[in-house]
């Protein structure tokens, strides 16, 4: 059997990891590392729950899908094909993935999460993600194409008068029938805007303005958008508050150049919320950083040691009361880039460290 190339590196990342750590195998459990040691493949029955109804194991000479008999062979043929994972299917009643996997490692076997008896080494893991394999960031390009063209499309579709619940039924079936899931997803208007940053979708009728803002994953890899749709002319006070927004999204792209420590990046967006006259709106929300695998990492941005490289993702929430400049970029050897952005939406060009930088605009109908 011939492995894919993008699988093959993945499994000598692993092997490596296990052999710079004294371990003989490794126990993947939580979803988002079996989407990325497994190409991109869906491992999930329950989406309340982190870990994967079938876990990988990798041993120094094998791999192995590991489950009930309920789950192993959809993932098997549906998510695994053509990796060389071997299928171990229990029956529903007997021993545990758990004790098969501990039977089936032998020597000194590590997890990726908390299991009783079991190294966990999930930060160590995560790590493994990057940077991003060429076939990764092609796919990060097509999934944030398309997560750019269905919000384009929701947000063309939406009117005044609907609820903010149905339009969130929209959402969740538009982006459903085009294979995505869900994270989280936000549609909130008019007064509710500037009052909340974290709004849930309500009964309430929408009259002039809308927040479309999903948070989705396709493939394992995560994109979140933000737009403003207007419904009537917006305010001097709604444009300059957007344009604030805009103006750092544009700025955290410009920065995102290899080397650049992210503890730096995470300062300057603090920074440019007193130069730009709100000072009272940077404590009131997340500004985000890394993403990828998991929504978002913003803990990596509190380490002073943590640089941008080529292969990674970003996304970043950049919110004032009233206003949400929300867009993912990938960075590769030559350039930051939005990937987030359909190229029908309006957008503002702005120029910020030495940089011209489309952002998108609202969009009024």
């Amino acid at each position: 059997m011939s492995i894919p190339h993008e699988a093959r590196v993945k499994e000598e990342r692993v092997r490596a990891l296990l052999h710079q750590r004294g371990y003989d195998s490794l126990l993947i459990a939580r979803r988002e590392n079996f989407a990325w040691l497994s190409c991109g493949g869906r491992a999930v029955t329950s989406y309340v729950v982190e870990n994967a109804p079938v876990y990988l194991l990798v041993t120094p000479t094998r791999k192995y899908a590991i489950g009930y008999s309920m789950d192993v062979p959809r993932t098997v043929d549906e998510e695994l094909a053509g990796q060389g994972f071997e299928a171990v299917a229990l029956p529903t009643f007997g021993k545990t993935p758990e004790q098969a996997a501990v039977e089936l490692a032998g020597g000194r076997l590590a997890a990726d999460c908390p299991i009783a008896g079991l190294d966990s080494i999930g930060p160590a893991v995560t790590g493994l993600h990057e940077p991003l394999l060429p076939e990764e960031m092609q796919r990060y390009r097509e999934v944030g194409r398309e997560a750019g063209e269905l919000v384009c499309e929701l947000a063309n579709w939406v009117t005044p008068g609907m609820t903010e619940r149905q339009v969130l039924g929209r959402m969740w079936g538009l982006f459903a029938e085009h294979d995505f899931d869900g994270d989280c997803m936000f549609v909130v208007s008019d007064e509710r805007i500037r009052r909340y940053r974290h709004a849930v979708p309500s009964n309430k009728a929408i009259e002039r303005v809308v927040i479309l803002a999903p948070a989705t994953y396709k493939r394992g890899l995560h994109v979140q958008i933000s737009r403003l749709v207007y419904f009537t002319p917006p305010t001097q006070d709604e444009r300059q508050r957007s344009m604030a927004a805009a103006t750092i999204q544009a700025a955290m792209l410009a920065i995102a150049r290899p080397g650049t420590r992210l503890a730096a990046m995470r300062q300057t967006c603090l920074d440019l919320f007193d130069q730009l006259g709100y000072p009272e709106e940077k404590t009131r929300h997340m500004h985000g950083g890394p993403t990828g695998y998991r929504v978002s990492y913003p803990e990596r941005c509190g380490d002073p040691e943590e640089a941008v490289r080529p292969g990674m993702a970003f996304s970043w929430y950049i919110t004032l009361s009233g206003a949400k400049s929300e867009e993912t970029f990938l960075v590769d050897e030559h350039s930051s880039q939005f990937i987030s952005v359909d190229p029908t939406w309006p957008t503002i060009e702005i120029d910020t460290h030495g940089q011209k930088v489309a952002v998108p605009d609202l969009l009024v109908r």
